[in-house]
Parts: C-alpha cells; structure tokens; sequence
C-alpha cells in the first residue's frame, strides 16, 4: 500500500517538485525569521547576559529596561552590600555620549562603566589588547563592531585616540561582543574614567550589580533588597525577561516579524494544499480503482498522510538547511549586523511540528473529493 502511495506521488515529478518547494520556502521564512526575531530579543539583554557574575540588579524604581537608566548615588552600593544575604555588589554605569575621532568624525557610543577594582560586566573575549590594559590613563576598550563604524575602512589596532565628552580617551583594546539592541557602538572603561567622561558629578551609579549568598534564593534576597533599600531590585533572569516584555511591548518588533512569519504560514498552506488538491483530482480513477478492489477510505486516508509526511520531511530538511547556512555563513561576522545571530534547537523543532501539520492539515482538507469518489467511477469512460 505505501509503494503504490510513493509511486503515485513520485509519478508526476512536476507536482512533487511544487510541494517540495513550497513547504522548503516556507520552512525557510518561518525559522529564519523566528530566529532572527529571537537573537533581536536576545541581543536586547546582551549587557545583562554579559555580567554572569552578578545574579541580581539593583535599580531606581523608575527603570523598565537596561537602555533607560536612571542615575543614582554611590552610598547605594553600600545600602545594597549591607542586606542580608548579599555575598558582594559593584556599581555599574551606563550612558549615551559623543565621541569624536582625530579625523572630526562624530559618533554617539554606549559609554559603559565597569567596577574599577573588581571589574563586573567587563566584556569576556578580547581580540586585541587586554582587561589589565585599562588599569591605563585615559583606557577605553571599544567593541569590534564598533571600531568599524567609527573608523569605517580602517583595520582594527589599538593605541588611537579619541575625546569622548570633551575627554581624551585611548583606545587600548577591542572585543567581541553580540548585536545590540540600540546598535551602537560599545566603549567599556573604568567606572571612575566613564563618570568623568559624562561629566556626571553627583549620581555615578547607574546600577548596582550583586550576587546572592551561597545558599540564599536570589530572589528572596531582591525581596529583601527592595523592603531595605526601597530601590527596585531584580533577580537576572526576571531583568531579561521584563527587558524583552518591554521591546516586545512598546518597539512593534512583534508585529514586523509576525507578519513575515504568517506569510510563510500562508504561502505554505495555500501552495500544499492547492497542489495536493490538484494531485488528488488528476488522480480520482487511481483512488477509484483502490476502492473498488476493497481498499477502505482508512487506507486511502493512510496513503495521503504517509505522502504529506514525505514531502513534508523533504521540504523542512532543505528549508531548514538553507537557514542553517544562512547563519552559519553570517553570525560568526565580527562586524555585520547578523553577527552573533543564531538559530534556538527550540526553533528547529518547532517549526519541524508546526509544517508536519499544516502540510497534514493542507491534504487533508484537499482530499475530500477522494473520500466521496465513487469506486464505479473506474468503469465509467
């Protein structure tokens, strides 16, 4: 019964070429766009996800997102490390400001303060330079991608200078780092050279960065934090997740990707189903014959799903596949505005069950004709 049910799918190749086609491009705008969707909501906490170290954050009640600080005083670090069940906390700036190059170039940068002496949320992988280099006078470590836009044409070197805030700035090592949300240029400095740099006088401290005890839930020291302190504390993966609601909520990234993701919803829907329609009424008199020699619409109905689940594996595998390589040729870019871009194994499945059932859906509906045929018609001229 299934060698009759490939043959007759396999028979006319122009067809089986359309379904095939169709269910890989929509395999392809489904999980590409979803996972383009998900590395931007990624990239939105990309600073949170950076300082691991620290698995709580302590803020002004008036901050929903990590990209609209609220300044506040440097004796809240030392209200945040006397709760209990604080092992230690940092302070952690953060900051738009002006850079300018030797050359008049002017770019706006995320100017961002790390602890001088512990140094939380420093950037992980350095291409160039080092983290000790910016125990140097005047030490800024800008991000590659950054250095690009800055210094467009120019190969990435250390030793440049800068003025950031009407302060001369040195350039003493580059990093890699993801995408970002606001997709500007990062520099990282010393806490103490950022506040000078942003000329701020009276409230230094964007953040405070702390970690829990051994043994103590960090989200009942955040509690504990919030009823002491009457700061807004939170544990890191809430942080991210109220982050992303916030994107989600107010920059309508939802609904530009939703609609691309339907349209590959819709463009596999009506392509399957149109196809698989027009296969089931070419071959009225194949199922006619199947009936009149005893098959049962329970077998036919086996055949079409064993068909839809064929072509359904062969379109996903190379709709998949192309996404696949689309990233892989793009992501690892140190500059591009992909990098760092990837592809979650939740959206490799998902999108496998969401085409295995509206291809089944899509022939299903396409086939009622062949569950009414009447089996005479194989008689008839």
């Amino acid at each position: 019964m299934m060698r009759i049910a490939f043959k007759m799918l396999l028979h006319d190749t122009a067809k089986y070429l359309a379904l095939v086609v169709g269910i890989a491009f929509a395999t392809l705008l489904i999980s590409q766009q979803s996972a383009i969707f998900h590395s931007v909501l990624h990239s939105a906490a990309r600073e949170i996800l950076g300082a691991s170290e620290a698995d709580l954050w302590v803020m002004k009640r008036s901050v929903e997102t990590i990209d609209e600080p609220d300044q506040m005083s440097e004796l809240t670090v030392g209200r945040v490390r006397s709760v209990a069940g604080v092992a230690w906390a940092a302070p952690y700036y953060q900051s738009i400001a002006q850079l300018r190059t030797e050359t008049g170039r002017t770019k706006a940068v995320q100017l961002i303060g790390i602890d001088d002496s512990s140094m939380t949320a420093a950037p992980r992988e350095m291409l160039l330079g080092s983290l000790e280099d910016l125990a140097r006078p005047d030490a800024v470590i800008v991000d590659a991608a950054g250095f690009a836009a800055i210094f467009p044409g120019l190969s990435m070197q250390t030793g440049l200078a800068v003025e950031i805030g009407q302060r001369r700035a040195l350039i003493v090592g580059v990093c890699h780092v993801g995408s970002s949300w606001s997709g500007l240029p990062r520099v990282y400095t010393r806490r103490s050279l950022a506040v000078e740099m942003a000329r701020e006088t009276v409230n230094p401290v964007t953040f405070v960065l702390a970690r829990a005890e051994a043994g103590e839930d960090p989200a009942a020291v955040a509690a504990a934090i919030r009823r002491d302190t009457g700061l807004r504390a939170r544990t890191r993966d809430r942080f991210i997740a109220e982050t992303q609601a916030w994107i989600l909520k107010y920059s309508g990234v939802a609904e530009n990707f939703g609609i691309t993701i339907l349209m590959g919803v819709v463009i596999g829907v009506a392509i399957v189903g149109q196809t698989f329609y027009m296969f089931s009424v070419e071959n009225l008199k194949q199922f006619a014959a199947l009936k009149a020699i005893g098959f049962e619409n329970r077998h036919i109905l086996k055949m079409i799903g064993a068909q839809a689940v064929f072509v359904a594996a062969v379109g996903y595998g190379l709709g998949v596949g192309v996404a696949g390589l689309f990233f892989a040729m793009f992501s690892p870019s140190l500059t591009g505005g992909l990098r760092g871009m990837f592809m979650h194994p939740v959206i490799f499945g998902g999108t496998g069950v969401f085409i295995l059932a509206v291809t089944l859906t899509a022939c299903l509906v396409s086939v009622r004709k062949v569950l009414m045929v009447d089996p005479a018609l194989v008689f008839r001229s």
